[in-house]
């Protein structure tokens, strides 16, 4: 016997509606006391907009876990690799404000493997910078050193640069 879906509506903080299944719903640990409480048909996630609440269910759909009738789950290796390849393509897609209102998200979600998914999409970025300069410029960090000041820092940490 199939068990029925439960279907959770989850409203954006600019009232943008999605329909989920409980099994994406589950991934957030706040979420999660939603399933269990059963608070109504609907939870209002304050802190999210819909374009980004649209992302972060996209990423929990593809990361929900399916159970077989015996309890088991029905991952393997194969599938694992399907996954991180899915992983790769969905951060990469994005655009750097995209990734750091995920990070956000995912915070207050608490949805680990997104965080961590987006953090290291933005340690990735930062790593392909040659230099402070360029760092400064892919994340659109403004200098509030005067030029003497950045001088005297370069100089203090000159180690860190050979």
């Amino acid at each position: 016997m199939e068990k029925e879906k439960k279907m959770i509506v989850l409203k954006s903080s600019d009232d943008e509606s999605f329909e989920v299944d409980e099994a994406v719903v589950l991934q957030s640990q706040p979420l999660s006391h939603v399933v269990e409480d059963c608070n109504g048909p609907e939870h209002k996630i304050e802190n999210v907009t819909g374009k980004i609440l649209a992302k972060v269910i996209e990423y929990c759909e593809n990361h929900a876990v399916v159970v077989d009738d015996g309890g088991a789950n029905s991952s393997s290796a194969a599938s694992g690799d399907a996954l991180k390849k899915w992983d790769d393509e969905f951060i990469t897609q994005m655009d750097l404000s995209t990734v750091y209102d995920l990070i956000k998200a995912a915070n207050y979600l608490i949805i680990k493997g997104l965080f961590d998914l987006a953090c290291q999409r933005v340690a990735d970025e930062i790593a392909a910078c040659k230099d402070h300069e360029e760092i400064r410029a892919t994340l659109g960090i403004v200098s509030d050193y005067t030029a003497e000041e950045e001088a005297e820092v370069l100089k203090e940490n000159e180690w860190a640069f050979d």
